[in-house]
Formats: structure tokens, C-alpha cells, sequence
């Protein structure tokens, strides 16, 4: 089944570069030993001194929700399956920390040749938000300009989970491979989630047919989730990296940090935005957008995306592009 399953994905590797040639699936095998896959757009081949951008996706996600961002942009990206999601491995879930996450990417970053030598810009979705600080803080070498998607700093307590009754026992244990659509569906239903939800990422293709004989993948991982409150949302990581991160950029004039806030629906609290504010007023820039929603990529991409072609342009000096 394993064999089948990985050239399942080959395949579908195979057809997706096929449809758009710039936009390719890979993965490498991380520090901790996981499979940890990434999708990279490089529309000019031929120049790679462009500058980059790295993705890191929030809860319920994976690399799949910045693909129309890759399409749009002309600079080359890659956006990374945290571990668990997407075609990623999970891995130990008594390993499961901010620091395993921090590490994940990092094992992608020494291995492509994109961002081996030079900064990048990082963007962080919502709980990829809180993941993005933590690389910053520890790797702040890396990064060009830090821009954070709807997250702000402040601790979220594991029963704040929205989802109802939600069961961690079957969302530990949950299988990403089912053998139809329903099988899925029902998995889903037994930890909590919403039918109307799940239905959503049927028709976004986060849960998908995969292969030929009726088998149903799902990038979403509901322990993902799970442990991501009960072992990043639920402690004062946020609120730690942030200052670690002032300290790395506050006297620097070349590294900016950028805070996206939806103006609908926002996860973020204004105490905790004055906050991430207070830290670094001179180095952070805060912007709301007053008609999107949470995943303001997805629900005001045109201005996101012209908002982030100006970070990376002005990211893109001369005095930033090799590491220190």
C-alpha cells in the first residue's frame, strides 16, 4: 500500500508540473528523520538571484493555500507542508514542538539552493504566523523582512479551540488515506469538525480523490491542530519569540516586519497587536484590511498580493541578500 501510495503521488506530482510548469512538488527527509514536502514556483528558471519567498500555512492547511499566491508572483517561492500536513510526515507526537516546527523548516532551507546562501521573506498564516516568529527568533540570519498574517502573541488556552467537543484521541489517531469520501466525512465528524466544513475543503481541494481506485487524501490533519494548541498555543511562546525577535531587528534599518490584520473576523486582539507594536515601533508596519477575512491571501488577494510585491521588492537590497 505504502509503494502504491507514494507513486500515487508522483504521479500527481508528475501531472501538476505538467499543468503549470513553473510550479513544482519536492520534498526532503528533515533533521528529525520526516519526509517534509514543499511546493516551490520558479517561473524564471534561468535567474536565481531573484529574491524568495518562504510560505508557512496555519491550522486545518497546508501548502496547497498559498498556490494561487505562487501563480500570481513572477519572484520565486516555496511553501512548505508543516509536518502532519499536506504530503508530510507527523511523525512522534511526543516530539511535537514550536522547536520541531523551527527545525522542519530549517531542514528545507539548508537543502535548496534558493535559500541556502541569501535571505528571504518570511510569511506566516495564522498559526504559521506564530511559527514564523519562532524561526525568526531563532534564525533571524535568514530573514530579509518577517510578515505575519492575521496572528498575534498572545496565549490561547487549549479549551479556546473553536471546534465544540472536539476529541483529541481520534484526531491523534486520525488517518489522512481513506477509501472513499465518506469514510473521510465521517472521521472528521467523530473528532468535531463541522459536515459544512469538511464539504468546504472538498470543493478547495484540501480533502481530494487520490489515485484510481476511489481513495480520499486529506492535506488537513486534525493532531496537527491539536497539538499545536496544546503545545504552542497554550504557553508564552508568542509572547518570547516576539521579544527575542525585537531584540534581533529593533536597531536594524534594514529588516522590516510587517503585521496583516483582517478587518472581518480578525483572530487577533488589539491589547496583544499594542503589544507586538510596543516591542518594535520603529521596525514593525501594521496594516488592516477592512473587508477581509482571516485568510486575507484568500479573501482580498489582489491587495494582499500588492502589498507583498512591494515587502519583497523593498526586501530585495543589495545589503540583504547574503546571510551573516
Amino acid at each position: 500500500m505504502h509503494l502504491l501510495f507514494h507513486l500515487s503521488v508522483l504521479l500527481l506530482q508528475i501531472a501538476t508540473a505538467m499543468a503549470l510548469p513553473h510550479i513544482r512538488s519536492n520534498s526532503i527527509i528533515s533533521s528529525a528523520n520526516l519526509a517534509i514536502s514543499y511546493v516551490e514556483s520558479c517561473p524564471n528558471d534561468d535567474n536565481t538571484d531573484e529574491p524568495v519567498t518562504l510560505f508557512i500555512h496555519g491550522l486545518d492547511s497546508s501548502s496547497h493555500t498559498w498556490r494561487r499566491v505562487q501563480q500570481s508572483l513572477t519572484t520565486p517561492t516555496i511553501a512548505i507542508d508543516c509536518r502532519g500536513c499536506g504530503n508530510s510526515d507527523l511523525g512522534d507526537p511526543d516530539e511535537f514542538t514550536s522547536d520541531a516546527l523551527v527545525a522542519d523548516v530549517k531542514s528545507v532551507v539548508d537543502s535548496h539552493p534558493l535559500l541556502q546562501k541569501k535571505r528571504f521573506v518570511l510569511v506566516g498564516h495564522s498559526m504559521g504566523g506564530r511559527v514564523a516568529m519562532c524561526y525568526a527568533a531563532k534564525h533571524p540570519e535568514d530573514i530579509s523582512a518577517l510578515v505575519i498574517e492575521d496572528m498575534d502573541i498572545r496565549r490561547r488556552e487549549v479549551n479556546s479551540n473553536f471546534i465544540p467537543n472536539f476529541n483529541e484521541a481520534k484526531a491523534l489517531s486520525f488517518e489522512r488515506l481513506h477509501p472513499n469520501l465518506d469514510s473521510v466525512k465521517n472521521a472528521f465528524g467523530e473528532i468535531g469538525y463541522p459536515s459544512d466544513m469538511v464539504d468546504k475543503w472538498v470543493r478547495e481541494g484540501r480533502v481530494y480523490e487520490h489515485g484510481s481506485e476511489g481513495q480520499y487524501w486529506s492535506d488537513v490533519h486534525p493532531a496537527f491542530r491539536a497539538l499545536c494548541y496544546r503545545r504552542i498555543f497554550d504557553s508564552n511562546s508568542g509572547v518570547t519569540c516576539w521579544n527575542t525577535i525585537a531584540q534581533h531587528f529593533s536597531n536594524s534599518n534594514a529588516v522590516k516586519v510587517y503585521l496583516l490584520v483582517a478587518g472581518i473576523g480578525t483572530v487577533c486582539e488589539q491589547e496583544s497587536i499594542n503589544d507586538m507594536v510596543e516591542c518594535m515601533p520603529s521596525t514593525i508596519s501594521v496594516k488592516t484590511y477592512p473587508t477581509g477575512y482571516h485568510s486575507l491571501h484568500g479573501s482580498v488577494m489582489e491587495e494582499f498580493l500588492c502589498d507583498l510585491q512591494e515587502i519583497i521588492e523593498d526586501a530585495n537590497s543589495p545589503h540583504l541578500q547574503g546571510k551573516l
